[in-house]
């Protein structure tokens, strides 16, 4: 059987049995587990149990949910060892009959703890009536143990000085390494993260992952997220290093005790400060800031494992920051000066792509549709900020361009030619092949007509001068009078569209009820799109849903959300955000104040 054992940001420790196939993790009352920290999701994720498989969901949660430092995206299995991060909270998975191999009297320990802090986070329901399952689980494993004793398992030996020869045996699946008690490896020493590395077994294949910890995982002076495991590799955590052992074998470490803290007791420390004062005076206080107490590589190492985590949390200022600190060390390797040139580069060029996308979607937001494609097009193609705002492009383009094409049937139908031409090469100068826009370029305009003019000719560049005379002409040639009665029907020409788009009917009504949903006309433009709504399901829905949301109609926007498909759901999220409608799994419902 499984548990979670929760973690705060202080450290507090919460076990939890899985005894439902179901359980519910957010902020709001009624689920199974409550988090109350803000960055959780009312409705956040959900663990599941399926026969004997356990698994999470992130249940579209804001913030998302991470499995080993991984980002998750709709639901993933979860195995003993495996760690979930909900905003503030670690939520660790462990397996109840692997952790019963141990001698009995460590089984006391996590009772206490369980009792006293199920109140704070867990649902005191399920603390409960789980802990009955908690002890019977400690019942049959101590049988099995025995099977393992014959062979020799993999273990980590630890050659720095502050837990020197320690050793873990690697026993189970998957092993966490930290400085908290819940861990299966307690390494309790000021550089170690509470819950640092995991080792985890893959057949006959260690390997050890770091789990976003401060000071990061080097296996052999290199730093690594995950790295496979081979007989005396070293690993740092902190200060701490640690010597791999696989099964069945051994290895000498008599020659490989350091020391990793500097070693120097207080009474060394003064004495020598009092000897170099003495002797070097004005150099002693060099020494005692820049000395060799400190390596500036391994620091500029951590640092830059920092700035990594600035980079994938988009915190640019901070990275730029860490990085100029160790450019300007001269104590620090090329390599490492060359790798911290280029993540300052890459934070300083995202730094301004987020000024272009804040502009961006500013301008979307307020529906000046023109000035926020300019600001897209400024985005460069290989920012993460240009896949940000491609989503929203794809939303405000069709946006764009029912604006430009009502404002160029405006001016077709007043005479002004010029500016007709403008609105549609407005569209294809971002979009050369948009259909709409190519049917209207080729509509007719005269120049000073206005909407009640019985003249009618192309507006093309280098024909106006025959334009000027045809009227001429027909008005000297009789015979061509019958004809100038069907003339005023010619500002009705927006009607050819069905050439170019077959549900004509359909696609007027609703690019009709588009132009009502852009200036403001929400009701309005429900009711023109409900009319059609069976000639074009999801264009019509996406219509309704977003006026539903500018009017806060949640019941319309339901509707509309289980009509819609996925990338209409995810543009009907995005709208009623903008309004102050949050989205819950499928259903809406207004923000908290």
């Amino acid at each position: 059987m499984y548990k979670l054992i929760i973690e705060d940001d202080e450290g507090k420790t919460t076990p939890v049995p899985i005894i439902r196939d179901e359980i519910t993790i957010g902020r709001k009352e009624g689920n199974t587990i409550r988090l109350t920290e803000r960055n959780v999701s009312r409705r956040h994720a959900r663990i599941i149990r399926q026969n004997s498989a356990l698994y999470v969901e992130d249940l579209q949660s804001y913030n998302g949910v991470k499995v080993n430092n991984e980002r998750i995206q709709g639901k993933v299995p979860l195995g003993d060892g495996d760690v979930i991060v909900i905003g503030d909270y670690r939520l660790s998975i462990k397996q109840d009959k692997a952790e019963a191999k141990p001698p009995v009297a460590a089984a006391p320990g996590p009772q206490p703890g369980a009792a006293s802090n199920a109140p704070t986070v867990a649902n005191p329901a399920l603390q409960a009536s789980a802990a009955p399952t908690v002890q019977a689980a400690n019942v049959p494993p101590p049988a099995a143990q025995p099977t393992k004793a014959p062979d020799k398992p993999a273990r980590l030996i630890v050659v720095s000085s502050n837990f020197a020869r320690q050793e873990f045996p690697l026993e189970k699946a998957a092993m966490v390494i930290g400085r908290t008690d819940d861990n299966d490896i307690v390494l309790n020493h000021r550089s170690i993260s509470r819950h640092h590395a995991k080792i985890v077994r893959e057949g006959d294949h260690f390997h050890v992952v770091d789990l976003q910890s401060a000071n990061g995982v080097r296996v052999n002076g290199e730093d690594y997220n995950k790295v496979e495991l081979r007989k005396g590799d070293q690993i740092d955590l902190g200060h701490v290093r640690l010597i791999f052992v696989p099964p069945g074998q051994d290895i000498d470490i008599r020659d490989k005790i350091v020391d990793l803290d500097g070693g120097r007791s207080p009474a060394m420390t003064i004495g020598l400060v009092v000897l170099l004062l003495a002797v070097l005076g004005g150099g002693a206080y060099w020494f005692l800031n820049k000395g060799p107490s400190v390596d500036p590589e391994s620091e500029a190492a951590k640092a830059l494992i920092d700035v990594e985590s600035d980079i994938q949390a988009k915190r640019w200022t901070d990275a730029v920051d860490k990085t100029s600190k160790i450019l300007t060390n001269p104590a620090v390797s090329s390599k490492i000066r060359e790798s911290a040139s280029a993540k300052k580069k890459l934070a300083e060029q995202e730094s301004k792509s987020k000024g272009i996308y804040d502009r961006f979607a500013s301008s979307a937001g307020s529906g000046n549709y023109d000035k926020a494609l300019d600001a897209y097009a400024e985005i460069p193609g290989d920012s993460v900020y240009r896949q940000i705002a491609r989503e929203q492009y794809d939303q405000i383009f069709p946006l764009f361009v029912e604006n430009h094409l009502k404002a160029a049937e405006e001016a077709r139908g007043q005479g002004r030619c010029a500016e007709f031409q403008n609105h549609v090469q407005a569209i294809l100068t971002i979009e050369p092949k948009q259909t709409k826009a190519l049917a209207v370029k080729e509509r007719s305009c005269k120049e000073g007509s206005g909407s009640g003019s019985s003249d009618a000719v192309v507006a093309e560049a280098g024909s106006k001068p025959e334009r000027t005379k045809e009227p001429r002409h027909r008005s000297k040639d009789p015979g061509e009078k019958p004809e100038k009665p069907e003339k005023p029907e010619k500002p009705e020409k927006p009607e050819k569209a069905p050439t170019v788009e077959p549900t004509g009917d359909v696609d007027t009504r609703l690019s009709e009820a588009q132009t009502e949903y852009v200036n403001g006309n929400y009701q309005k433009a429900i009711e023109m799109a409900k009319s059609v709504q069976k000639g074009s399901m999801v264009r019509a829905w996406r219509i309704i849903g977003s006026a539903a949301c500018n009017i806060k109609d949640l019941k319309l926007v339901n509707d509309a959300y289980r009509r819609l498909d996925t990338p209409g759901r995810q543009y009907l999220v995005y709208v009623c955000q903008r309004n102050g409608i949050q989205n819950a799994g499928s259903q809406f419902k207004l923000a908290e104040p």
